[in-house]
């Protein structure tokens, strides 16, 4: 599977760059000098091609789990990484995420929302730091206790797109020009809503679907917004919560298994291992 993972990854990363390219037409030949959008076949080119690669990547990934492959509903075994290599890529998309971070607080003083900005930064910070122990405690045991901190931490990446959707609004409450915001707006929900589907695994609700199609979709759009002028800090979260997004999306497929493959019989426990996990009530 994880030829098959890595070519379906990189075919979303493919139609996230060529969304770049498509969207910096739209802004160089729709948008004249003082911002404002005039007619230009453009304006029916974008919203037509996100359509598309959203009806693509619904298809492929019904196509993918109707088939003999299912996504495990288990957070240990779906988001399973072992290996140096995914501890590497966790902790560099982390680090520039907390990178962004920084960077949208340093000279947010300047800005209008300077208290949005900076709450944006520091939920980017914590984002970056807490990402990637989602993903690597996929590889050892889970207590209780790390159960609950998993559902914290999966509520990060959701109030950080939280915040930027309250900030989207604020700074473009009396903006006229739709299209000036209209991707961001639809890259930040998607995104706030994408980690939602990702943070399903901790709290035991998953629907494999839809978690594939966000992520994906997810993908997608924080590269095709790329396209779009803003604060470097802001630019560098988008690239980097989609980059997570990337990885967290192979990982889901490449521990893609065969229908009924987890169902085998599990070997009878004894009592001394059913009171520690709390099985007194079984026995």
């Amino acid at each position: 599977m994880r030829n098959r993972a890595l070519e379906h990854t990189v075919y979303v990363i493919a139609a996230g760059a060529f969304g770049v390219f498509v969207r910096w037409l739209q802004l160089q030949l729709a948008f004249d000098e003082k911002g404002l959008c005039g007619p230009s076949i453009f304006n029916y080119v974008v919203p037509l091609y996100v359509l598309i690669v959203a009806w693509v990547l619904r298809r492929r990934v019904g196509r993918e789990l109707s088939g003999k492959f299912e996504l495990p509903a288990d957070y240990r075994t779906a988001l399973a990484n072992p290996g140096r290599l995914y501890a590497v890529l966790r902790w560099l998309f982390g680090a520039l995420m907390a990178a962004g971070g920084v960077l949208a607080i340093r000279g947010s003083d300047v800005e209008k929302q300077t208290l949005l900005l900076r709450l944006i930064g520091g939920a980017a910070i914590a984002s970056g730091l807490v990402l990637p122990l989602y993903l690597g405690w996929a590889n050892g045991k889970c207590g209780r206790a790390r159960r609950a901190l998993l559902c914290l931490i999966g509520l990060v990446p959701i109030v950080l797109f939280g915040i930027w959707l309250v900030y989207d609004y604020v700074s473009n409450a009396i903006n006229s020009v739709i299209w000036a915001y209209l991707i961001e707006v639809l890259t930040v929900s998607t995104l706030m809503l994408a980690y939602f589907r990702l943070a399903g695994f901790a709290y035991g609700q998953v629907d494999p679907k839809k978690t594939l199609f966000w992520l994906q979709f997810g993908v997608f759009l924080s590269i095709t917004v790329l396209a779009d002028e803003r604060r470097t800090g802001l630019q560098v979260i988008l690239l980097t919560a989609g980059l997570l997004l990337a990885l967290a999306d192979f990982i889901l497929l490449r521990n893609f298994r065969e229908k009924g493959a987890g169902d085998e019989k599990k070997p009878e426990e004894t009592a001394d291992e059913l009171v520690p996990n709390g099985g007194i009530e079984r026995l």
